[in-house]
């Protein structure tokens, strides 16, 4: 596969992960607890008997879920922008991770049932951090693991 491929297939791979993140913000109150509380059970269903699972909740379960959302957000666009430039764009992709977030919570306000809040967005933006910081990582790893062979 060209390196134009995969650049087309890692764009639409932003373009879908910003769909799904959109996609559970227009979920009414009742669909999104309900999501909520069915990812709570099958969690609790696996840990059940450790130290954690009396203290995890459905609101818990909510902020990991915004975290995985824009961890990979962070992941696909600084993988996109290393992809399209050569080059690891930090800043803009935090700021289109923070935008995306920030579309994300106004959409909210239309679902009828739900809030929107600034602290989803801090949030938010922490798990774009987490993703930029994954990339750089394994790009490191990468170049450290090509610098032995030579």
């Amino acid at each position: 596969m060209g390196r134009r491929w995969i650049q087309v297939v890692v764009g639409l791979l932003v373009m879908g992960v910003i769909g799904v993140i959109w996609w559970h913000s227009m979920q009414n109150g009742v669909a999104s607890h309900a999501e909520s509380r069915r990812v709570l059970a099958w969690v609790l269903a696996r840990i059940q008997g450790s130290a954690v699972a009396p203290y995890l909740s459905d609101g818990h379960i909510r902020r990991l879920a915004h975290l995985t959302e824009y961890t990979t957000l962070g992941v696909v666009l600084s993988s996109f922008s290393v992809l399209i430039s050569r080059r690891s764009h930090k800043v803009w992709v935090l700021l289109i991770g923070i935008s995306v977030a920030a579309i994300d919570e106004y959409i909210q306000l239309f679902s009828g049932g739900r809030t929107s809040t600034w602290h989803d967005v801090v949030l938010d933006g922490v798990g774009c951090i987490i993703g930029i910081v994954l990339v750089l990582v394994i790009r490191g790893v990468k170049r450290g693991v090509r610098a032995i062979r030579r």
